[in-house]
Parts: C-alpha cells; structure tokens; sequence
C-alpha cells in the first residue's frame, strides 16, 4: 500500500512522513493549502484546529485514502502504520472475544494484562453493541496498544476516556515515542504528550 507514496529523498531519510506544499478543497472551498510538515522517529505532531479545519481529511491525506489536490506527500520506505480514526472499526454483534480474535489479538502475550489494566477482561463475552461508547473506545484502542509499527495515527484518540483512561493512552503514547516510533494525531482535549503543533485555521 506504500507504492502509492512518493519515496522520501536521501536528504530527509530520518524523517517517516513529510508533506510538501499540501492543499485541499471541498466543492471548490479551499479547506487548507500550503502545508508542510515532517515527522521522525521519536516525534509527534500534534494536528489542532477548530472543527470543520480539515484535521480528519489531512489524515486520510497522510494516509493515502484521500488525495490532496497540490503538493507532496512522502513516506519512508519503511514505514508501517497503525490507525484509528473516529469509528472504532468493531463488530457490534460480536462478542468483545470474538472482536478481539478477528483482530489476530487474542494469543498477544500481553493483551491479558491490558485487558485488566483498561477494566474490560470481564466483558469478554458481552457484545460489543452492550458495551459503553468508553469501554468501545478501550477495546479499539487495544490495536494500538499491542501495535508492531514506527507509525502511530490517530485522530481523536481521548474522545470518550475518562481522565483515568486517558491517562493509561497518554503514558502508553509517550513510551511509545520513546522507543523511537512516531505519533501523529489529532485532539482537542489537552496532553502531556511533547508534540510539535500543527495548527490549521
């Protein structure tokens, strides 16, 4: 899937994702133009904005769902990615073991210990429809937790948290970019996370 993506230049190697010069428009209103960034290993960049700004649709761009209409996106050639977006992407009339086999989840050596840690090993057969939009959110989530990539998206990641989940997603987050991976991602609820900002007004 990364075929799509022009290859970044041996100058900026360090970097995973770049975008040079990047604009979009919506039924011929200029949502955003002129946008440049790069994120490298062991950096966040932090996608801010008052609604309708074009937080969500700059990451479909980065993620190569939507096109940008001027400039250039880059990926490094070895990147790999994970996401989560608004939708949690679960099966609502399955149960939360079922989801989690579905998702290749379910012989992770530590998924026991974060179904404990998010309050959801006693839900692992409940369907997920039974669930609360936070506890939904958690399990969603743990695709994020038990992640292989140097890339982390996300786009609204503590929406629906409470300030004690929130903070098990932030502390993970920060580790994570500690060990060398790179965080992009959208909030409007306030972090600790060390983030370059990227404000689109």
């Amino acid at each position: 899937k990364n075929k799509k993506f022009k290859p970044i230049s041996k100058m900026n190697i360090k970097s995973l994702v770049e975008a040079d010069n990047i604009a979009y428009k919506i039924n011929g209103n200029k949502l955003f133009h002129n946008i440049s960034f790069s994120v490298k290993k062991g950096e966040a960049l932090h996608i801010s904005g008052p609604n309708g700004s074009g937080k969500s649709t700059l990451i479909r761009i980065i993620l190569g769902i939507t096109k940008q209409i001027k400039g250039s996106i880059y990926h490094s050639k070895s990147i790999d990615i994970s996401y989560l977006g608004h939708k949690n992407a679960l099966k609502n009339y399955l149960s939360v073991s079922d989801n989690l086999m579905l998702q290749g989840l379910s012989n992770h050596n530590e998924l026991s210990n974060l179904l404990v840690l998010l309050g959801l090993k006693k839900f692992l057969d409940v369907t997920v429809a039974n669930l609360s939009y936070g506890q939904q959110k958690k399990l969603a989530l743990l695709r994020i937790f038990l992640n292989k990539s140097n890339l982390i998206v996300l786009d609204e990641p503590f929406v629906g948290l409470d300030s004690d989940a929130q903070d098990i997603v932030e502390k993970f987050l920060i580790n994570e970019i500690n060990l060398g991976k790179a965080l992009v991602y959208t909030s409007h609820i306030n972090s600790n996370i060390d983030s370059k900002i990227l404000n689109l007004k």
